[in-house]
């Protein structure tokens, strides 16, 4: 009998895959995301990580996919009809899912913004500040009634160390971790202060103000989510929660509407 769901979060840097048993998650996978590769050879990696994991893809009976890369949405929706044989739902801004918009046409708006909303409006049932922390870093208030007021995209912190480094001759690629102090007195320190303090200081910033111009929804709960929210979030002192599954999450949620 088939009772999992796969859910597929496509990005310019990565393809994130999780597999659900009704709401529990059962293993999520983060590949590098890669354009030139075909609907079979993604299929032969899926593959061989369900085998290795002893997941049957029979099993499988709903594939929800957010994406912004258009390419990989296409292949990605056939390799489910073609391999998968199950239904496949392609999130985006006119899926039916009580989220309304301020703008008549919402279709710009990226299907990782509206996940999001849509994981954080059904989870938490309040307002909420969602800060994910990908490609680029994405910063948006969503109504506990489904209205979405608007977001903020800005270079995200792994993209601008990696254009920092490459652009900088006399330095190498360092590890990205919380910097011991606030002024480094070495290159290192220096860069991970600029790098990991510094985006954490914008975000405080960012949410400050979000709470002082829509002050009359207050109170608002700030969500963190992406790869490296811990590290950047781990000092703020506006984020509530860090919840690395939100968009995952929220693709399951859609698969069992």
């Amino acid at each position: 009998m088939k009772n999992i769901n796969m859910v597929i979060d496509i990005g310019n840097t990565h393809i994130v895959m999780g597999f659900y048993s009704n709401t529990e998650i059962l293993y999520s996978w983060r590949l590098n995301t890669d354009k030139a590769k075909t609907e079979d050879e993604y299929f032969s990696i899926i593959k061989q990580l369900t085998d290795d994991r002893k997941l049957i893809l029979s099993q499988i009976n709903k594939v929800a996919i957010s994406s912004v890369v258009p390419e990989l949405t296409r292949i990605f929706f056939h390799l489910t009809k073609k391999y998968l044989k199950c239904d496949v739902e392609i999130v985006n801004a006119y899926s039916e899912l009580g989220l309304k918009f301020p703008v008549e046409d919402p279709g710009f708006i990226g299907a990782d913004l509206i996940v999001n909303a849509f994981a954080a409006m059904s989870k938490y049932n309040a307002n909420c500040i969602i800060c994910d922390f990908g490609t680029a870093t994405t910063i948006q208030l969503v109504g506990k009634n489904g209205y979405f007021f608007g977001s903020i995209i800005a270079p995200g912190v792994i993209t601008s160390a990696k254009n920092l480094f490459d652009s900088t001759a006399l330095l190498s690629n360092i590890q990205l971790k919380k910097p011991e102090h606030l002024l480094g007195t070495t290159t290192t320190n220096a860069l991970l202060s600029g790098i990991i303090t510094g985006n954490s200081f914008m975000l405080d910033g960012f949410i400050k103000a979000i709470k002082k111009e829509y002050k009359y929804l207050c109170p608002i709960k700030t969500i963190a989510t992406g790869g490296i929210a811990e590290l950047i979030c781990k000092d703020s002192k506006e984020i509530d929660i860090i919840d690395k599954n939100l968009t995952l999450g929220g693709l399951n949620l859609i698969c069992c509407k």
